[in-house]
């Protein structure tokens, strides 16, 4: 299997890094500006690619109907009113962070500027292993939080319950990415992949497949993709944008139905976005495009497209992007600058949630996800150091969103901060013969938005494990 290459920011360090954020100076192509992007997920094969699991599973490729088998999704999901930010820190003010020891498997310690409660899941054997979320675009949990996958380094991708965190077993799956398997939003026991030239959906319960479709002869020897920054399908399950070779395209597994394709531009494929009628594209300003038709409809205002970001959706329906932006031609203070920028694709309106403009620093480096589908508008993010620490020596004191986990509600423009997730990401300096990247957090939340599952080093430590913070609002 071909890993797949993703883009990451590192070191920007507050303002004066603004001409190597995005597309800064000594860039004349303006995408990603010099020393902006790093290195990706896996690019030093540790881990190698899905040791676990591979195409021999109970079942075979088409073991249960087959593409009209049963079991597909009734694509649709239950939506919540629930106040997320209920007991969580509103403030913006740079709380310190003090000691605080790594939890053992299973228990819990209270973040103690935060008062939010921590969950150790995982425990690792050894140093230079990571048990972590496989991205913050991607959900964790399945459709009613019973079940939850991790991925774990040379062992391939892990099944827990998704409440008590017990490991059940390795998954017998073969994805075309560590990233790229979707859960069902609506049925709790299927999942989506691609598997080589098919679309394989997956019954967990049985460890059955069904090969949904074969794209040999729309792709050839090119295997599809859903790119090296991949994102969610439509919230019903049903669409998912996808590439290869020169030919970008949408899947629709619901009808069976190939939907372009398009000559590929910018960072490919098309990202379908929750309401499966539009799909964002990392091109030119940030392009929208219709679906099924895939005609350009507007464009965003975004100097990088390619930053991080999470599509997700308003309270009212409109799809939205949700990301980070670093430089969009005017002043910080003033501009829509910030770490958790939101466009509404359906208007073309929007602005900065979390930046200098509503009180906060210029954005660091971090993550985004709108995964909390039943709870649309909420957005979870993650940072790093603000004051770019190098993994050597003393760190700095951390001030206001340094190492934090945040949730906003972009329908109203509240922001609440849940706490400190301690990892030291691509700065850690002990994890020495694995790449300091999957110590990112890469927070994502539950579909309910009462959970967020993150990754930890917890301090620099030489190994990296997942935790859950409860928020206030859980009801386990």
């Amino acid at each position: 299997m071909v890993r797949m290459v993703r883009r990451e920011w590192i070191g920007l360090i507050g303002p004066l890094a603004l001409s190597l954020a995005c597309g800064g100076a000594g860039d004349s192509s303006g995408t990603g500006g010099a020393g902006a992007q790093g290195a990706a997920r896996g690019t030093n094969g540790t881990g190698g690619a899905l040791a676990t699991g591979g195409t021999t599973a109970s079942g075979g490729t088409q073991a249960t109907g087959g593409a009209t088998g049963s079991g597909g999704s009734g694509g649709h999901y239950t939506t919540l009113n629930v106040d997320l930010c209920a007991g969580l820190v509103t403030d913006k003010e740079p709380h310190p962070m003090t000691a605080l020891a790594k939890p053992t498997l299973a228990a819990t310690v209270v973040d103690p500027q935060f008062g939010t409660k921590i969950r150790r899941i995982t425990a690792v054997a050894g140093a230079n292993q990571a048990i972590v979320p496989m991205y913050s675009t991607i959900s964790a949990w399945n459709a009613d939080e019973s079940l939850l996958i991790l991925y774990q380094i040379g062992a391939g991708h892990q099944l827990y319950d998704g409440k008590s965190y017990q490991p059940l077993r390795a998954l017998a799956i073969n994805p075309v990415d560590v990233e790229q398997v979707y859960w069902d939003t609506s049925d709790p026991d299927l999942l989506y992949y691609v598997d080589g030239q098919a679309f394989i959906r997956y019954h967990v319960g049985t460890e059955t497949k069904d090969k949904l479709h074969d794209f040999s002869s729309l792709c050839g020897s090119s295997a599809p993709t859903n790119g090296g920054d991949p994102m969610f399908t439509s919230w019903d399950s049903h669409r998912l944008g996808l590439v290869c070779g020169q030919k970008m395209f949408v899947y629709d597994s619901s009808t069976d139905t190939v939907m372009g394709p398009l000559a590929p531009s910018g960072t490919p494929p098309a990202q379908v976005a929750p309401s499966g009628t539009l799909a964002y594209l990392e091109a030119g300003t940030g392009q929208i495009f219709s679906v099924p038709g895939l005609q350009l409809v507007r464009s965003l205002t975004l100097q990088a497209p390619d930053n991080h970001a999470s599509l997700g959706q308003l309270a009212n329906g409109d799809d939205t992007w949700n990301g980070a932006v670093y430089d969009d031609g005017n002043d910080d203070a003033k501009s829509n600058v910030g770490i958790l920028v939101t466009w509404d694709l359906a208007t073309g309106g929007g602005g900065a949630v979390i930046g200098p403009k509503t009180g906060y620093p210029y954005p660091p480096d971090g993550h985004v996800s709108a995964m909390a589908y039943r709870q649309p508008g909420w957005v979870f993010v993650s940072t790093i150091w603000v004051g770019g620490y190098d993994g050597t020596g003393t760190p700095p004191t951390p001030g206001l969103l340094d190492l934090e986990n945040l949730v906003a509600n972009t329908n109203t423009g509240a922001v609440c901060r849940i706490g400190r997730h301690r990892s030291w990401g691509k700065t850690n300096s002990t994890l020495t013969t694995l790449d300091a990247y999957w110590a990112e957090p890469h927070t994502v939340p539950s579909p309910s938005g009462t959970r967020a599952l993150f990754a930890s080093d917890w301090g620099n430590g030489n190994s990296v494990d997942s935790y859950v913070v409860e928020l206030p609002s859980y009801m386990p």
